[in-house]
């Protein structure tokens, strides 16, 4: 079994187990990807080229860096 985002419009829509590629995109009639759990997208990433994107990626306050590094 493989793990795919479920990809409408370059959103990531859901996140999904198949043994295929083609059972996939059969059940879910849109364009899935595979991807591995290290890279795991989630729900509302985008995707672009081959990249995933998280758009509300956390914010690092200035004094997080001066406390950490």
């Amino acid at each position: 079994m493989a793990t795919f985002a479920v990809i409408n419009n370059g959103i990531v829509e859901n996140c999904i187990v198949a043994d295929s590629l083609a059972i996939a995109q059969e059940v879910t009639g849109l364009t899935c990807v595979e991807y591995a759990n290290e890279n795991a997208p989630s729900i509302g990433y985008l995707y672009d080229n081959g990249i995933f994107t998280n758009p509300n990626p956390p914010v690092i306050s200035e004094e997080e860096v001066t406390d950490n590094g």
